[in-house]
């Protein structure tokens, strides 16, 4: 006895009546049964080579009724089934109805819910008990239908068991597929900050001092100027082989995962804080900015994935000063372990009021997103207000 394996409840909510839809390859079969039972059944009587008289030919068309409604639900086969029951005590017609209550005892306890297969149990077992109480003829076969509709029962409930537990490995495995869809997701996100953070950073930088050699006075300014895009560009090449290393470490690219590992060993402490804010502070100061930066406990076991993001925080706040601040403004960095926090303070002056900003820079606030993100992934907070004339980041 089976039932369609991804079969669930007909209609909404679970109830009395609802069942899961019998596989179409055993609804075919039993009502191949059924017909092929009855027409050779009702040839025999037209030819007169059996002994099929009107009753049991009532009795045997009602349950082939039952076995066809069965293409609805199980459940409603069951209950067109009463009406044969009932009319095999009558008629003393039992042999074609021993066969059919185990069958639909049996689908009825794969498919529908425990309260009404438990009814099914019930009604059959008395339809079998009364066999002898309504017959002399069929009396013996009691216990022989008695055996059928307990193998019917059986093997309902086991094939039921089976049917939810592959309902249930299913919806397990639906879930874990939404997770791994919203883990990529996030993959997604966090490589999309990374790239942000990198490319936008030295991209701003070899911007501002591209513009800066065209305008120059000098051409110790200009060779400066260039220098500076120089060194952004071989950051940023460094910055993006270091992000292709660590996707290569985790197998998410094809490349050499343990040259990968050595590769990121070796380029981690490009990412130190304290390294990290001289300098940028120093590429604030080539840019015209004042820029005072300050460390204090930072010898102190910081774990790398920390500083690795609190890194990337720092370099779009400077970014972001980059873009926004005044010509010949000022900056303050201060990085500081306290109480066993480690603190971020990016502080830097604005234009005045209706002067256009720094290199017609705009910004669409992914970066401040980015950054709080980060920060949210260790716990910490991340606030960016203005204070007058300053704009202040604390993470």
């Amino acid at each position: 006895m089976t039932a369609d394996e991804s079969a669930g409840p007909t209609v909404g909510p679970a109830d009395f009546w609802s069942a899961r839809p019998l596989n179409r390859a055993m609804l075919v079969l039993a009502s191949l049964f059924a017909t092929v039972s009855f027409a050779s059944d009702f040839a025999n009587a037209i030819t007169g080579s059996g002994t099929l008289d009107a009753p049991q030919t009532l009795v045997i068309l009602l349950n082939c009724l039952a076995i066809y409604v069965l293409w609805t639900r199980t459940t409603f086969a069951f209950a067109a089934l009463i009406p044969a029951l009932v009319a095999s005590h009558l008629l003393d017609a039992f042999w074609m109805t021993s066969l059919v209550v185990p069958l639909l005892l049996g689908a009825v306890a794969a498919t529908a819910q425990k309260s009404f297969s438990l009814v099914a149990l019930a009604v059959s077992v008395a339809w079998t008990l009364l066999i002898p109480f309504t017959t002399t003829t069929f009396g013996p076969v009691v216990w022989v239908a008695l055996i059928f509709v307990a193998l019917g029962w059986g093997v309902g409930n086991f094939v039921g068991f089976l049917l939810d537990r592959r309902l249930q490995d299913q919806a397990r495995v639906a879930e874990a597929t939404r997770r791994a869809a919203r883990a990529a997701q996030e993959e997604r996100k966090s490589l999309a900050r990374d790239l942000h953070d990198i490319v936008a950073h030295n991209l701003t930088i070899i911007s501002m001092q591209t513009r800066a050699a065209q305008y120059a006075g000098t051409d110790e300014a200009a060779r400066h100027a260039v220098d500076v895009v120089g060194h952004s560009a071989t950051e940023a090449l460094a910055d993006l082989r270091r992000m292709l290393s660590l996707l290569q470490a985790e197998g998410l690219v094809a490349g050499d995962q343990e040259a990968a590992q050595i590769e990121l060993g070796e380029g981690a402490a490009a990412l130190d804080l304290e390294y990290g804010a001289v300098k940028f502070g120093r590429m604030l100061e080539g840019l015209g900015i004042e820029t005072h930066v300050e460390t204090e406990g930072l010898d102190q076991d910081i774990p790398r994935s920390v500083q690795t993001a609190l890194y990337r925080v720092l370099q779009e706040a400077v970014t972001n000063v980059a873009k926004h601040a005044a010509e010949g403004g000022q900056c303050r960095i201060c990085i500081r372990v306290n109480d066993d926090r480690l603190e971020l303070a990016v502080d830097n002056t604005l234009p005045v009021r209706g002067a256009p900003a720094r290199a017609g820079w705009n910004s669409s606030g992914s970066g401040l997103i980015g950054m709080r993100d980060r920060v949210d992934a260790f716990g910490g907070t991340m606030s960016s207000q203005r204070d007058g004339s300053w704009w202040r980041v604390r993470g």
